[in-house]
């Protein structure tokens, strides 16, 4: 009513947060679409400035065009390309970057297990009742939206998750991302993260109330307590694994039941993400969810010209694309250990985590050796392939000398600058890596500085970070690469297909033992080769 309201009309610089309920998943292209802001939805909701309730007027979103989406309010992984007014709320469409952190956020939202977003937004005018202090947003401006666990408007929702295929269009799509409006979002994260924790936790409550149980306690055992109970029999924790398996069959979301997931579930998928050098330079992928195999597209010849038309009404430079398309297989990696029951129940729980923990380091292993095995190979085609009109490699004769890796640093560059790729990086084995260290100008004087600025230095050395830089360019260094095989790297040029690592437990009544195992699904391809330019002591292709 009229009489019982006031406006106030200035621009809040508080970043406010408030959250949604994830309703739906598809697998089409790369984008997530969804009502972020609900019309006329009212809500509970406690922060700063105490608990009261609120809702927004229809069309309240105003001056959101720089909206970004970013992962639980800490890191941007995608830009918001559209937005529109619709009957349900304001309704966006965004897409996800091809990061790590986005590529996760991706595969949460395509399985279901991340069921909710949440706006940040500044309030410009409010409607306030003076009666029950019930909260009217008139006019915000949205600064991001985020994908998050919890739901606070379970009325707003996303619609459909998309993927796209990757293709080999590179060119970086979008403005980047304003200092200042990075600098603000950083100022108030800690406000923000204090305030997204209270309200998933009135949120939890008050789902548990609804059931009419009890608030659920967070299940912090270790992998080793969690199956040491599981043998003995505890009914909770037999329940809980049922459940488990259960979910993961149906594909359902953890928030459906409100049961809660053990810790120590991501605790082994961490690990096997742990000291890996190569997956970080290289781009990751996310696996189908079924078929023995995944297929992609590589350039095979492009002859598309464009040139000046001598006279009036000749024909133009014709060329063409063609692509060959590839498959990669799609395989298991797994092992398993086996345990007896009297080991299990009687001994102490440390050696049930040690199994576990042993098997997922191990899982994490193979997956840097199978890659590096895979670079290898795409190494050693792209060095048979090198011709003296087609250099597919570039050449550095001493590895001591500085003036010689400037060459092949230019020479690579020409070659990524065909392809339209960047130069990211000069991988190198540990051998080179100390070539680089040691090198000296013609008066002994280190080239390579391991800190300071150091006199007519060229570069600087991080033994213990296993990288540097040279002449601007990062270096990094695989200890287990082969000896002299040292390479540039568009991290467009292998892409890594890995599904989340999954474990399975089963029991032998017959000699009271139990196994454990752990596995994964993981494919490589080599979308770009190009990408990859080997440095060689000596040109493959002279004399040919």
């Amino acid at each position: 009513m009229p009489d019982r309201l006031h406006h106030r009309a200035a621009t809040d610089e508080q970043l406010h947060v408030r959250q949604m309920h994830v309703r739906a998943v598809d697998d089409e292209s790369r984008t997530v679409t969804g009502i972020a802001v609900p019309w006329e939805q009212p809500a509970s909701i406690r922060d700063w400035f105490g608990d009261y309730t609120e809702q927004f007027a229809r069309g309240a979103v105003q001056d959101s065009d720089d909206a970004l989406l970013y992962w639980r309010h800490s890191e941007p992984i995608g830009r918001i390309v559209s937005h529109r007014d619709a009957d349900e709320g304001w309704e966006v469409t965004a897409r996800i970057s091809q990061t790590p952190r986005g590529d996760e956020a991706y595969t949460l939202l395509r399985d279901g297990v991340v069921s909710s977003m949440s706006v940040g937004f500044q309030s410009i005018t409010t409607e306030i009742d003076d009666e029950t202090g019930d909260v009217t947003r008139t006019a915000v401006r949205v600064r991001e939206v985020s994908l998050v666990p919890m739901p606070a408007y379970d009325g707003a929702t996303v619609t459909s998750v998309r993927h796209r295929q990757p293709g080999t269009d590179h060119t970086p799509q979008g403005d980047p991302v304003d200092p200042e409006e990075f600098q603000r979002m950083l100022d108030t994260a800690l406000t923000q993260e204090r305030a997204e924790n209270d309200r998933q936790f009135r949120a939890l409550t008050a789902r548990v109330g609804e059931a009419g149980g009890a608030a659920p306690v967070t299940d912090t055992r270790s992998a080793g307590q969690w199956l040491q109970a599981l043998v003995r029999g505890d009914s909770e924790t037999i329940e809980a694994y049922e459940n488990l398996l259960e979910r993961a069959y149906n594909g359902g979301v953890l928030a459906d039941d409100g049961t809660l997931r053990p810790a120590w579930v991501g605790d082994l998928t961490r690990l096997i993400e742990d000291n890996s050098i190569l997956s970080g330079l290289f781009s990751t992928g996310t696996l189908p969810a079924e078929g023995n195999s995944i297929e992609f597209g590589e350039l095979d010849t492009n002859t598309v010209q464009v040139g000046v038309q001598a006279n009036e009404g000749d024909e133009l430079v014709y060329g063409n694309v063609k692509v060959k398309t590839r498959n990669a297989p799609v395989k298991t990696v797994g092992g398993w250990t086996s345990l007896s029951r009297q080991e299990i129940e009687r001994s102490s729980v440390n050696m049930l985590d040690t199994h576990l923990r042993a098997l997922a380091i191990a899982a994490g292993r193979n997956k840097n050796v199978a890659l590096r095995a895979f670079v290898a190979a795409l190494r050693a085609k792209r060095v048979a392939a090198d011709k003296a009109n087609a250099r597919t490699t570039v050449t550095v004769t001493d590895f001591t000398k500085y003036t010689g890796w400037v060459g092949g640093i230019i020479d690579a560059a020409g070659l990524y600058e065909d392809q339209g790729l960047s130069l990211d990086v000069l991988l190198v084995d540990k051998a080179t890596f100390k070539t680089l260290a040691v090198m000296n100008d013609t008066t002994g004087r280190p080239l390579m500085t391991v800190s300071g600025q150091g006199v007519n230095a060229v570069g600087t050395i991080a033994p213990e970070a296993l990288g540097g830089n040279l002449a601007g360019v990062t270096v990094r260094v695989d200890p287990k690469q082969a000896d002299g095989t040292p390479q540039f790297v568009n991290k467009l040029a292998v892409r890594a297909y890995n599904s989340p690592l999954a474990q399975l437990t089963d029991a032998n009544i017959v000699n009271l033992t139990n196994s454990y195992s752990v596995y994964y699904y993981t494919a490589l391809a080599d979308e770009v080769p190009g990408g990859l330019i080997p440095v060689v002591k000596a040109d493959p292709a002279a004399g040919a």
